[in-house]
């Protein structure tokens, strides 16, 4: 992902080297749309460039509404009616994405499967305009720059810097989400001040030890301005956030989680070296801004063995049509999934000459993601698996990342070699 630095950084992204977007995670091109094209950290994803969805087109006569921010919108059809979603809510859409030139970037339409994303991860165009939706609704946003990508741009879904972006979109349903943190006042008596001028008090103490560096961990958040005004939290995020322990971008996170025992929540007064520094994250985070923070450490990863890299021998390996390649090695008892469904997995991907380029077992943790939303060999293998099955994948790199790759990792048309266990279905 690109860094949008004009964009409060969102904070699960970087955490795990991607960029952030209004305090809100987004973890695809769909406008910051949540889910659309999962982020499974360090598994290769997909590129996004549908061909089929024909260009947005505002209705003739249809009347353009203009908001305060610079959002405007058309409301094609009216919705059900009654509440619309707040800040923690789960929604679920159907979308597509075209700028300005009429280049369709993004199509859940397109891919067939709807898309539930979170409003805390969203881009502000996105979380502004469903927040005027109902469930059933049908609507056209032109989002500004300002309130998309900016001056970074998207990259990786071809979507230039200061991009102008025309959105169909059309609520669902929603779920409503849990209650936001409130802030606490800080107690001076019982504060510590370390040396890089971060200041700490226990909110819960707990007798956990406190995770080492490398260590991959679960960690709630939340930040305020110091007026108390929330700027983000897991809650808006729908899930605690995971990264390896002294590999995030935010001094906060590198310096605190060295702190905070595991089930304990502590409470920080941050400089702004350890944050957004001099930059600030504007609208949300003005320059040089010290924030007040809320850490609790849920979890904490400790590295399981990573299997060996075993290709497999050409009599035991079965071939698909498309040309994916399988072996079973366990077969599992469970239902096997469908597209959209969630899906939890451990794996381990090797390139063909057995370089180990990502592995959830060397993190200690299983990866969850929406199936529909990965390269295309693993939403056709796991589609054959059952629940608590373990195969052997061999994926061309048509099925993969194409002539393109994911460098620096993953070369141009690479083969790929994934031991894939499938832990769970979701919903």
């Amino acid at each position: 992902m690109s860094t949008r630095s004009n964009l409060l950084l969102l904070l699960a992204a970087i955490l795990t080297g991607a960029a952030l977007a209004s305090c809100k995670e987004s973890t695809e091109p769909a406008g910051g749309g949540g889910e659309g094209a999962v982020d499974v950290p360090g598994l290769p994803q997909p590129e996004t460039s549908p061909t089929g969805p024909k260009a947005i087109e505002i209705p003739e006569g249809a009347e353009i509404l203009t908001t305060d921010s610079g959002l405007q919108y058309v409301v094609l059809v009216d919705g059900e009616g009654g509440e619309r979603p707040g800040p923690s809510d789960k929604i679920t859409v159907h979308y597509t994405g075209m700028l300005d030139d009429g280049t369709v970037f993004d199509s859940s339409v397109q891919r067939g499967v709807p898309v539930p994303v979170m409003m805390g991860r969203v881009i502000p165009g996105w979380a502004e305009g469903l927040k005027l939706m109902t469930p059933g609704s049908k609507y056209i946003l032109v989002i500004p720059p300002e309130l998309a990508y900016a001056e970074a741009g998207f990259p990786a879904a071809q979507i230039p810097p200061n991009a102008r972006l025309t959105f169909e979109i059309e609520m669902l349903s929603f779920e409503k989400g849990p209650a936001l943190p409130e802030f606490h006042a800080g107690n001076p008596e019982a504060q510590v001040t370390t040396e890089s001028g971060l200041v700490y008090e226990v909110i819960r103490p707990a007798e956990g030890a406190p995770p080492k560096e490398g260590e991959m961990v679960h960690v709630a958040f939340a930040f305020w301005n110091q007026e108390g005004k929330l700027l983000d939290c897991s809650e808006q995020q729908e899930s605690p956030v995971k990264y390896p322990v002294g590999q995030s971008r935010l001094g906060i996170f590198n310096q605190a989680t060295l702190l905070v025992e595991e089930g304990a929540r502590y409470r920080f007064v941050v400089p702004p070296e350890l944050a957004f520094g001099a930059a600030g994250a504007p609208p949300m985070v003005p320059p040089n801004a010290t924030t007040i923070w809320e850490l609790e450490v849920i979890q904490v990863m400790r590295p399981l063995e990573v299997p060996e890299f075993s290709p497999t021998p050409p009599e035991k390996l079965v071939t698909t049509e498309s040309g994916l390649g399988y072996e079973v090695i366990r077969e599992g008892t469970g239902a096997s999934p469908k597209l959209g469904q969630e899906v939890t997995v451990h794996y381990a991907g090797w390139l063909d000459d057995g370089t180990l380029f990502d592995s959830s077992y060397g993190r200690g943790d299983t990866s969850s993601f929406r199936l529909g939303m990965v390269v295309p060999g693993w939403n056709e293998g796991l589609q054959l698996m059952k629940e608590g099955g373990m195969w052997r994948f061999t994926i061309p790199g048509e099925l993969g990342y194409g002539e393109r790759g994911s460098p620096p990792k993953i070369p141009p048309d690479a083969t790929l070699i994934f031991l894939v266990e499938l832990v769970s279905i979701g919903e």
